[in-house]
C-alpha cells in the first residue's frame, strides 16, 4: 500500500473509488464477461489526474479487484453489506485525517474528471454534494468526515439514496450535479444503447453480440422500467434506436 502523501489537513480530500472487480460485478448483474468493458470504461476518468491533484485516490475494492492506471492506495473492503463496507471505507480516510471525500463507483461509463473536481469545489460551501442517477440513486457522494454518521442507516441500493440523503442533509444543505446512467441492468444497458452517451455504441455492440436469434426492438416503444424517474427528472424519452433484445 501506498503511504498517504501528506497534506495541510484543511486541505486533505479524498477520492474514495468504492468497486469490486470487474469480473465480481458482471457476474452479480448476471452480464456475460465481455460486459466489463462497459464498467472500465469510467476507469478511463481516472487516467487523466495528475500527481498534482489536490486529492489523493484511494479504491476499496474486493479481494483481487482490478485495479486503474492511475497511481492510488488500495484497501480491501470490510463488512458484510454493502452500507457497512462504505461506512467502513469511509470511516478509515476519516481516520486518515481526510476531511473532504468524494465516493464515486465504476457503474456510471458517463462520469467525467470534471465532474469530481467540481464536486469537491462545491463541498467548499455544502456539506452535501450528489451526482443522481436515472433511477434515483446516486453515481457520486460528496460529504465531510465529519459528518458520516448521516450515512448510517441508510437503505442503499433501492433506488432511493438521492431524496433519503436529500432528508438527512437537508436540502439547503445539498447540493445536485447532472443526472448520468448508472448501470446495474440489462434495462439500463438497453437506454445506454439508445442514448445521447458516448458510450452508446459500445453497448448496442455488446447487445447485439449477445442476441442467440437477430431480433430488434424499439427502445422507446419498449416499456421503460425508469419511467417514474425519468419524469421526475424530466428527462427526454430515449432516442428511437433499434438495439437487440438481450
Amino acid at each position: 500500500m501506498l503511504e498517504s502523501r501528506q497534506r495541510p489537513l484543511r486541505t486533505r480530500r479524498a477520492l474514495l473509488l468504492f468497486a469490486d472487480s470487474l469480473q465480481t460485478s458482471c457476474a452479480r448483474k448476471g452480464w456475460p464477461a465481455a460486459f466489463q468493458s462497459l464498467l472500465a470504461a469510467a476507469h478511463l476518468s481516472f487516467e487523466s489526474f495528475e500527481a498534482a491533484e489536490p486529492f489523493d485516490f484511494h479504491l476499496f475494492t474486493s479481494p483481487g479487484g482490478s485495479r486503474p492506471t492511475h497511481s492510488c492506495q488500495i484497501h480491501v473492503q470490510q463488512g458484510t453489506s454493502f452500507g457497512e463496507k462504505l461506512e467502513n471505507a469511509i470511516a478509515t480516510l476519516a481516520r486518515l485525517d481526510y476531511r473532504e471525500i468524494v465516493v464515486v463507483g465504476q457503474d456510471c461509463p458517463d462520469l467525467e474528471p470534471a465532474d469530481i473536481r467540481r464536486a469537491f469545489e462545491l463541498l467548499d460551501h455544502h456539506k452535501l454534494v450528489l451526482g443522481p442517477d436515472h433511477r434515483g440513486g446516486c453515481y457520486l457522494i460528496g460529504i465531510h468526515a465529519s459528518d458520516r454518521s448521516k450515512l448510517r442507516g441508510v437503505q442503499w441500493q433501492k433506488n432511493t439514496d438521492f431524496q433519503a440523503l436529500r432528508r438527512r442533509f437537508g436540502v439547503e444543505n445539498a447540493c445536485q450535479l447532472a443526472v448520468k446512467m448508472d448501470l446495474d441492468t440489462w434495462a439500463d444497458v438497453r437506454l445506454l444503447a439508445a442514448s445521447a452517451s458516448r458510450w452508446r455504441n459500445l453497448a448496442a455492440f455488446l447487445l447485439l453480440s449477445q442476441s442467440s436469434n437477430g431480433r430488434t426492438v424499439s427502445i422507446a416503444k419498449k416499456r421503460d422500467p425508469i419511467l417514474p424517474q425519468r419524469q421526475d427528472w424530466q428527462l427526454p424519452p430515449p432516442t428511437l434506436r433499434q438495439v437487440p433484445v438481450a
